[in-house]
């Protein structure tokens, strides 16, 4: 955490992600809103400090982290604008070059916000702009632009002048910090794809909020810092009714499972892997391999018999289960009682990579999934063998997570992808409630949800994580964790961190284009290890 001591201020702190404490919740701009009133009414913080300190972090940030040569403010008429009129006073105090754009004259400000224009030194540049005074011509200067133009409260699509400068922004070519939320991206919406300003930061304060969290809008908003300005801990936890939480490495290391010094491999567990077909011995050998490195103690796979020696050759570590099939390389009901009778004596299952749609590998899921008692990960074609009858998932008593991409998800619930990507978050509690499971919907910010209405969202990873396989090495991380005794709910969570994580290692040496399933594989290590000792 940097700190930083600003001219005619003092010093204040920013915390970048992760955020300490309690999981962090995301909330709507009304959430927000309220958090504000009870300050104010309630606790007796004037709105005027509240502005004070949101203006400050925002200063902060632009001093710490861009060093600009010069500034230009642009503010619209409410409190986001007195955030900006707070941010331009301190950093002209500080010695930064600052320009002011105004798109309201002084009548038009909030009462707030007039306070602090009026505060600040008749030397600052300033300008105010009506509808077609040609806004871009006065971002000619700055290297950076501080975007306090509008708040949480925007609903629809923004008109007029506002849209004239977003889109003057946009097209600047400097680099821009958003105050608190990109201007014109809805606070409440988790899917929005219309015009709003395209940040390379925005310091949102107190909590992020929820029209950030799913892409086109995560993109726009750039890296994320969240600026607390001291508000009350009991708020800032409080239970939600969005009940959206973030994902963060605080909460991902409290989840990591006990390694005691006098621990042995079956003091760590033990996971059946149910996976591979003829032509997909590698998603077996991927899962296998990733359930190893989460730190399980023992790894089992339970293949056709046919490629026993194919996977005898590929994998080391885990222990073949060689099992009869009618069909050479095609998992059928005939490895069921093979399967059944290990699961007796391990502690999780991990079941579906590279199985195949046959009816035979459809047969043999369903049958695992209803006719054993022990925590399961269901994956890929695992998600698959329910197409067409999502009810059976219902009939399981034991915890189940399944992890469908968007598209697999669409084919269980007959929707399409594009419905699936605009609510993702609405669409995946839905299903964890509706068939007592914990879905974990994979793609970029990946959303965890569970029947209880709670839901996760994870910001690591990146492209890395765009090739095939890379799905199977979540699969072998959750089930590794399960394995290890950790609740379904908080192996989803984990398992999808450091999935992430470990592709944006993966990245750092062998970036993102050329990255491998198997160089992710490799740097699980490197995720751990920078997880438990940072």
């Amino acid at each position: 955490m940097k700190q930083v001591t600003l001219a005619g201020f003092g010093t204040i702190s920013t915390n970048h992600f992760p955020f300490t404490g309690p999981p962090m919740k995301i909330v709507t701009g009304e959430e927000m809103r309220e958090i504000d009133r009870i300050v104010i009414s309630d606790r007796g913080v004037s709105s005027l400090s509240l502005m004070e300190l949101a203006g400050a972090a925002v200063a902060h940030f632009v001093m710490g982290k861009i060093e600009p040569k010069h500034v230009v403010v642009i503010t619209g008429r409410g409190n986001n604008a007195g955030d900006g009129f707070v941010a331009t006073r301190l950093l002209h105090n500080a010695g930064v070059p600052v320009t002011l754009v105004m798109l309201s004259d002084e009548e038009g400000l909030s009462t707030d916000a007039l306070t602090n224009y009026h505060a600040l030194s008749p030397d600052i540049p300033r300008f105010v702009c009506t509808m077609g005074s040609q806004v871009a011509l006065n971002f000619e200067e700055g290297d950076c632009i501080i975007d306090a133009i509008l708040g949480t409260g925007v609903k629809g699509e923004v008109t007029g002048l506002f849209r004239e400068a977003i889109e003057a922004v946009n097209n600047s070519g400097a680099t821009v910090v958003a105050v608190d939320i990109p201007s014109g991206l809805p606070a409440d919406e988790e899917y929005f794809d219309g015009l709003c300003v395209h940040a390379d930061y925005t310091v949102t304060i107190g909590l992020p909020k929820l029209g950030m969290m799913q892409y086109p809008a995560a993109g726009w908003c750039g890296e994320v810092i969240v600026a607390s300005i001291g508000f009350p801990e009991d708020l800032l936890t409080a239970p939600s009714p969005t009940r959206c939480y973030l994902v963060t490495p605080k909460m991902a290391r409290e989840i990591l499972p006990a390694r005691p010094p006098h621990g042995h491999k079956g003091t760590f567990g033990s996971v059946l892997v149910v996976a591979g077909s003829i032509g997909m011995t590698g998603a077996a050998t991927l899962t296998s391999l990733a359930a190893a490195r989460s730190g399980v103690g023992i790894v089992f796979l339970a293949i056709p018999k046919s490629l026993n020696s194919i996977l005898e050759v590929k994998l080391t570590e885990p222990i073949t289960i060689p099992l009869p099939t009618k069909y050479e390389g095609l998992p059928d009901t005939g490895m069921l009682d093979g399967i059944l009778e290990k699961s007796a004596h391990v502690n999780s299952l991990a079941i579906g990579p590279g199985l195949g749609r046959t009816e035979g590998a459809r047969n043999l899921t369903r049958e695992i999934y209803a006719r054993t008692a022990i925590p399961l990960v269901l994956d890929a074609d695992g998600v698959n063998a329910f197409q067409g009858a999502v009810n059976l998932l219902k009939e399981r008593d034991a915890p189940a997570i399944l992890t469908p991409h968007p598209g697999e998800l669409a084919s269980l619930l007959g929707m399409s992808v594009q419905e699936i990507q605009k609510r993702r978050i609405s669409v995946a509690r839905g299903f964890a409630r509706d068939y007592n499971v914990i879905l974990v919907l994979k793609g970029a910010r990946t959303v965890i949800a569970s029947p209880s209405g709670d839901v996760f969202i994870n910001r690591t990873g990146d492209t890395a994580l765009s090739k095939g396989g890379s799905g199977d090495l979540l699969t072998g991380l959750i089930g590794g964790f399960l394995a290890q005794g950790v609740t379904s709910l908080k192996a989803a969570i984990l398992g999808v961190y450091m999935h992430g994580l470990a592709g944006e290692k993966t990245s750092a040496i062998k970036t993102e284009r050329a990255a491998l399933p198997t160089d992710v594989l490799d740097a699980i290590p490197l995720a751990f290890n920078e997880l438990e000792n940072t």
